[in-house]
């Protein structure tokens, strides 16, 4: 729990942090604020529209008992956009972009970074609620939703104007995220408890129709018995 807890509140604290400076990553490309604030933009509906596509996933048979891939892969795709999306822009390692730097590269690269990231924090939310019951869902979502908070105001903090190191955090957060994703071990004890109460339920109503029968057998005896005499 302590390890897809940190990596969830780790990812969502960066990802928020790094989508705010927008204006300060893309200012050396020649972009606007205005611009930067429709790439953010972009970026927030992308995470809603991704949230709610895995989460249609999860809910299917096959995935119901497979959280773990779906988190893993989700943080691993927006792994790869985050990087294509910074060989577009200046980062710590070189001076130029290594790609011609355009709207739609950037675009494209914030949008697919949006999408898998809005993807993966319902599912840790969900996990969560699976490995920490019985206590309260709200409980579990309290406690990623510190880790966000707390990592957003570092990175504010530490690199309110470097654009080239908050680059570097998304994806050194992004790494180690996938790292305790892929250490965490998630037991479904919420789904076992439903799925046990559903079998008694259903044991109960089959020992239910047991018990009557004899009583409807004995009644159909006596009804056939009575109309023969």
């Amino acid at each position: 729990m302590v390890l897809l807890s940190t990596a969830g509140g780790i990812i969502a604290g960066t990802f928020g942090a790094w989508t705010g400076l927008f204006d300060t990553i893309l200012k050396p490309e020649n972009y606007s604020e205005q611009q930067s604030g429709w790439f953010a933009f972009g970026t927030l509906i992308s995470c809603i529209v991704g949230g709610l596509c895995f989460g249609a996933l999860a809910d299917t048979r096959y995935f119901q008992r497979r959280f773990k891939i779906l988190i893993v892969l989700a943080f691993i795709c927006c792994f790869l956009a985050v990087f294509f999306f910074e060989l577009s822009v200046h980062t710590v390692f070189y001076d130029k972009p290594l790609l011609h730097s355009t709207s739609l590269i950037i675009g494209l690269s914030v949008a697919f970074a949006g999408f898998f990231q809005g993807a993966a924090l319902p599912l840790i939310y969900e996990a969560m609620a699976e490995i920490m019951f019985p206590l309260p869902e709200s409980l579990s979502a309290s406690i990623l939703l510190q880790w966000l908070n707390i990592t957003a105001l570092i990175l504010l903090f530490i690199a309110p104007n470097r654009a080239k190191l908050i680059n570097l955090l998304v994806l050194i957060a992004l790494g180690t995220s996938i790292i305790m994703s892929l250490l965490a071990r998630i037991t479904y004890r919420r789904r076992d408890e439903d799925e046990r109460k559903e079998c008694e339920k259903e044991t109960e109503l089959l020992l239910n129709s047991d018990n009557m029968d004899p009583y409807q057998n004995q009644s159909i005896s006596q009804s056939q018995y009575g109309s023969i005499s």
